[in-house]
């Protein structure tokens, strides 16, 4: 019998360091690169989220450049039919510069035609630098003419009544109650009693009163180089010392004083000497519309 007491031996076992540490290094390593993975995923992301907004960006500057070359090019058309439209008004300008009075003209230069430009239509849609000369152009013509409505503002074009038709003329003929050869010193307009008169330029009334021979008569100072008389009405609607605009109505048409009936005596005073209102009036004549 073998005896109870008797113990057998505990087996130990023992993991080598070295297995250790490589399990570990080989729990660690997918763990490390588990993190690595997430971390540059998340830059990946965050990298790919800007580039979107710069491809959004992009797309919207190129749409928004799209749409500033299309206004460009219908901007070049506009200006190409409006250069040809300016060379009309420019040719009838130059006509008529001749008519027109000196001071009308001081400080304006209304360029000629270019040859260079003559061939609009060959320039490339795409080449929209090429129409630059022809823009300043453009605007430098503009302007020109927006100084000459200035300066005409002050000098008397506008018909002073209607119908603007004159039936006795500036200049020598027979006096209607004499019948003696006399100057007539301005034009005579004949209508019905009560048509409106208007003014035939900016200026300051200088007289709006009964005046002798004249009648109802009204006198305007136009820039102190130019008077305009207004006479024989039948209602004068200013005062003296108003400011007038051309075109405002400052009376109306009528038969006082030494008069054989209805109709406007008109007079322009240059420098204050009378001179014939035709020319003046008969400036726009053939202005294009």
């Amino acid at each position: 019998m073998v005896p109870n007491n008797i113990t057998k031996p505990v087996k130990q076992f023992t993991i080598p360091r070295l297995f250790i540490s490589i399990t570990i290094i080989l729990i660690l390593i997918p763990i490390g690169l588990l993190f690595h993975y997430i971390s540059v995923n998340k830059e990946l992301l965050t990298k790919n989220m800007a580039l979107n907004e710069e491809i959004v960006s992009l797309n919207r500057t190129t749409y928004q450049l799209s749409a500033k070359i299309d206004q460009l090019i219908d901007e070049r058309e506009l200006v190409i039919n409006r250069y040809f439209e300016l060379n009309e008004i420019e040719e009838m300008i130059h006509q008529q510069m001749s008519d027109l009075p000196d001071e009308a003209l001081g400080g304006i230069e209304i360029p000629f035609e270019d040859e260079n430009l003559l061939n609009l239509e060959t320039v490339p849609t795409d080449d929209l630098l090429l129409t630059s000369h022809l823009v300043d152009r453009y605007h430098q013509t503009i302007a020109s003419i927006e100084q000459l409505e200035e300066n005409l503002l002050y000098i008397p074009t506008h018909w002073p009544t209607d119908p603007n038709k004159i039936t006795s003329p500036f200049g020598p003929r027979n006096d209607p109650f004499n019948r003696s050869r006399a100057i007539h010193s301005g034009i005579d307009v004949r209508g019905k009693t009560g048509t409106p008169i208007y003014a035939a330029a900016d200026g300051t009334v200088q007289l709006a009163q009964y005046h002798g021979g004249y009648g109802n008569t009204i006198i305007i100072n136009h820039s102190d180089r130019y008077e305009t008389l207004y006479a024989h009405l039948s209602k004068i609607s200013v005062e003296q010392g108003d400011q007038v605009l051309k075109g405002d109505v400052i009376g109306e048409l009528g038969s006082t004083g030494r008069s054989t009936g209805p109709h406007l005596h008109y007079e322009i005073i240059k420098s204050g000497k009378a001179v014939d209102p035709e020319p003046y009036l008969n400036f726009f004549d053939n202005e294009i519309n």
